[in-house]
């Protein structure tokens, strides 16, 4: 069964390496601002970004890739709908993973962790934004 995996978490809260650890195609909005291996990002390209990662998750699926592993920061539930009705149209089984570190929610360790140096006040205001206990069922229009 081919499988989208909606991975979900703060910066700094391991949801990176638990996609990485996962046998799959991962895709990530932050690759558009990695420039040979420099991360550099541009809050005006943001809109853009996810459109191009939208676009790579459906050629993915287009061509039937196994496992596809949406590795966004996806707080709320409409920042993953796009893929959900990707996944639905292209017969995936969609499942919503976030890593339960001990961390996940504590934005001083969320700071100090995050690898693309995203600041404590940002975290704070995306933790406050964040939508708990999000299903499967909450994406499917």
């Amino acid at each position: 069964m081919k499988k989208l995996i909606l991975m979900r978490g703060l910066p700094g809260s391991g949801k990176s390496s638990l996609a990485q650890s996962l046998d799959g195609l991962v895709l990530s909005t932050d690759d558009f601002f990695t420039k040979k291996g420099v991360y550099k990002f541009n809050i005006k390209a943001v809109g853009i970004a996810h459109g191009w990662n939208q676009k790579r998750a459906k050629q993915a699926m287009e061509n039937g890739e196994e496992l596809v592993i949406i590795d966004n920061t996806n707080i709320m539930a409409k920042d993953m709908k796009p893929y959900a009705r990707m996944a639905k149209e292209y017969g995936y089984e969609i499942e919503i993973m976030e890593a339960n570190t001990p961390h996940q929610f504590d934005v001083d360790k969320l700071a100090e962790y995050n690898k693309h140096n995203v600041p404590k006040d940002k975290i704070q205001e995306m933790k406050d934004k964040y939508e708990h206990n999000v299903s499967v069922e909450d994406l499917i229009d």
